[in-house]
């Protein structure tokens, strides 16, 4: 499944530039469904579409109106979790797979908690995903950006929407740094995320400094994805241990995870302080200067 263009063109209009990327992606979507049927790959591509949508709807916020925006993100939230029915089991079966071990006894816990978590996946794959309801949905939202009218100039929307998230993102890193809790750290993921979308549409306005800090979001959404993807496991296995070969080989694997979530945490810390380093008013109006330059 190729990746889409998400990115407006040289010169092009806001409106026109979002239409057609919101058509490009629920395009991929429909060109690649009868593919998807119990595919974890097809499936991951378009719950990434379906993100990618997520984000766009929230930097047209500003010009869309809360009616709008909420019926809207709700419809793509509800289609993404008729995707969701192995997600977590798969996540954690891939990131035990892939956890670094350094000693025996480590390896031979991995070993007798992994046929528990595979059991967990056959099961969980046993329910087709209702891909053609998720097809519908996106369809929906299709018509519905069709007959959209903007409100506020082109400037205005995006200032404003880059703004709010930029901020949130700010904040969230900030309450993951203080207080530590993986919930604090999945909230500022969704953000870095939204952010990293937005900015990639974003990118020909300011093409050099947008660029960087693009690359740098990838970079954070790899470490904040993969600490998220080691709270999935170890909830997984802390839930039901004797269901992972007991609660002896689930506590070496734990040990494991704290050590690789410290590290992951540690480095993710430096990344966020380059790209919220701006407020978030100043690092909008430079980006909307920008685009009254275009």
């Amino acid at each position: 499944m190729k990746s889409p263009n998400v990115s407006l063109r040289r010169r092009e209009r806001l409106r026109h530039g979002l239409l057609r990327t919101i058509e490009t992606l629920v395009n991929s979507v429909n060109a690649h469904s009868e593919q998807s049927r119990n595919d974890e790959q097809p499936i991951h591509r378009i719950r990434t579409t379906i993100k990618r949508l997520r984000a766009l709807l929230r930097l047209l916020r500003p010009a869309v109106g809360t009616a709008f925006f909420n019926r809207e993100n709700e419809r793509l939230r509800s289609a993404a979790r008729l995707l969701s029915f192995a997600r977590d089991s798969e996540v954690a079966r891939d990131t035990l797979k892939t956890l670094p071990v350094s000693d025996q006894s480590a390896r031979e816990a991995v070993n007798a908690v992994l046929p528990g978590l595979e059991k967990r996946v056959a099961r969980a794959k046993a329910h087709e995903p209702n891909v053609t309801e998720v097809k519908r949905r996106l369809e929906q939202t299709r018509r519905n950006f069709r007959r959209l009218k903007f409100r506020g100039t082109e400037q205005e929307i995006i200032e404003e929407g880059i703004r709010k998230v930029y901020r949130q993102g700010r904040r969230r890193m900030k309450a993951a740094i203080q207080t530590g809790q993986e919930s604090a750290y999945h909230r500022w993921r969704i953000r870095a995320k939204n952010l990293y979308y937005e900015l990639q549409f974003l990118e020909p306005v300011w093409p050099k400094p947008l660029h960087r800090i693009v690359l740098r979001l990838s970079k954070l959404q790899d470490r904040l994805g993969l600490d998220h993807d080691l709270t999935i496991l170890r909830a997984e296995l802390e839930k039901t241990p004797q269901a992972f070969g007991g609660n002896e080989a689930v506590q070496r694997i734990v040990s494991c995870l704290d050590h690789q979530t410290h590290k992951l945490r540690r480095r993710a810390l430096p990344l966020g302080s380059k790209i919220w380093r701006q407020k978030p008013r100043r690092f909008s109006r430079r980006l909307g200067r920008h685009w009254s330059k275009r």
